[in-house]
């Protein structure tokens, strides 16, 4: 707002008025020094106008570098969102891939131990039938088997030095077996 234009008119006026009805110097001396006094304040209204306006420029600018940092620091937050979504996705599926290889782990496990008490018990029963094969072709072998099966099945083992006699082996055939072992005397 210019007060020039408002005040400027009024004081030449009244230094008009002044002159006209022969007033004397020290009236038109007033009436000049207010007039100048107003120049004065016009002059300092309007540098004070422009300071405000640059100031308000200035201000809108820094607004602008303002939002245009916002944006950049959005800009970093989503590609920031963007990477931590990518790791998150590749640790589930590793987690997904770690809790496979535990099943099949432990699929395999109870597998082999399965595949264990089978393997034992084809073994314990392949044993039992060469000692009963066995049994069949002498009496010896017999004894022994009867011997093998007590031992197996009680509490406490037993063997004697009965039972280590018939556990002695000869190497020689008896009479009328070819290559059979007999027990020693």
């Amino acid at each position: 707002m210019n007060l020039n234009v408002r005040w400027g008119p009024i004081l030449w006026i009244a230094v008009l008025l002044s002159s006209i009805s022969s007033c004397d110097d020290r009236a038109t001396q007033i009436a000049r020094d207010a007039a100048d006094r107003q120049a004065q304040q016009n002059t300092a209204m309007a540098e004070l106008n422009k300071e405000v306006a640059s100031g308000t420029h200035k201000l809108v600018e820094a607004d602008a570098q303002a939002r245009k940092e916002i944006v950049s620091v959005h800009r970093d937050l989503q590609a920031e969102r963007t990477r931590l979504d990518g790791g998150w996705s590749s640790l589930e599926s590793e987690r997904r891939e770690i809790a496979t290889q535990r099943r099949t782990e432990s699929t395999f496990a109870s597998m082999t131990t399965i595949a264990g008490s089978i393997l034992l018990t084809a073994l314990l029963l392949v044993f039992c039938w060469f000692l009963l094969v066995g049994s069949s072709s002498g009496s010896s072998t017999s004894e022994l088997a009867d011997l093998l099966v007590r031992e197996v099945l009680s509490e406490q083992p037993a063997i004697t030095s009965e039972g280590s006699k018939l556990l002695a082996v000869d190497t020689q055939p008896r009479e009328g077996q070819k290559g059979a072992p007999t027990p020693s005397p």
